[in-house]
């Protein structure tokens, strides 16, 4: 039972978590003319449901967070074409920084990754990889939901610590930027998973 949850004393669409807030308290969101019913009206009721307008484009988002308030899970498939570099960074000021960056090149994409100054067993790597596994670096990377995360996450009673920053650049140059301080989005563990797979370091 994995898209299917046990709930009073029925089965019940399993609700995503909120890339902003971290939240559960999320519905689906319904798009163009719907036919009430009772099994509508009773999921609006628990809100596990949420009508959007009329208008149905391939940028709509798919689910609202009853919590924050915030829509998520538009479409991805233009960002994913559009991104032209990735950089990440996380550490801090003691331990030292792990530093990734993946551009794209016309046959795939080259992976820069510096470790910690000092860290054990740890060697600078420096490998292309091809389009095909760029394109599947690049869609499990927005599966994560980062373009949904707030621009950053900070715990303001914890100095130093951990920091982090992800720059993403498009084709345009535009840039999307999401960093944090001692505080992470949702979904943060299967986002490092996305790199520890495709660049095959222990970043932690």
């Amino acid at each position: 039972m994995t898209m299917m949850a046990l709930c009073d004393g029925g089965l019940a669409m399993k609700r995503r978590i909120c890339p902003r807030c971290g939240s559960k308290d999320t519905a689906k969101i319904l798009w163009g003319t719907r036919a009430f019913s009772e099994d509508l009206e009773e999921k609006l009721k628990k809100k596990e449901t949420a009508l959007g307008s009329c208008c149905v484009s391939d940028n709509n988002p798919t689910y609202h967070c009853n919590k924050c308030k915030k829509d998520f899970g538009r479409s991805t498939s233009l960002n994913e074409t559009l991104t032209n570099s990735i950089h990440f960074c996380l550490g801090g000021y003691f331990g030292g920084y792990h530093d990734v960056t993946i551009s794209k090149t016309i046959t795939g994409a080259l992976i820069e990754y510096r470790p910690p100054i000092g860290a054990k067993d740890a060697t600078p790597i420096v490998k292309e990889i091809l389009s095909v596994d760029w394109m599947s670096f690049v869609s499990d990377l927005y599966r994560c939901y980062v373009s949904d995360w707030k621009n950053h996450y900070v715990d303001p009673d914890i100095l130093d610590g951990t920091q982090w920053e992800l720059e993403i650049v498009f084709e345009d140059q535009s840039i999307m930027k999401r960093h944090g301080s001692n505080a992470y989005p949702p979904h943060w563990k299967k986002f490092i998973s996305v790199f520890k797979e495709y660049i095959s370091a222990e970043i932690k």
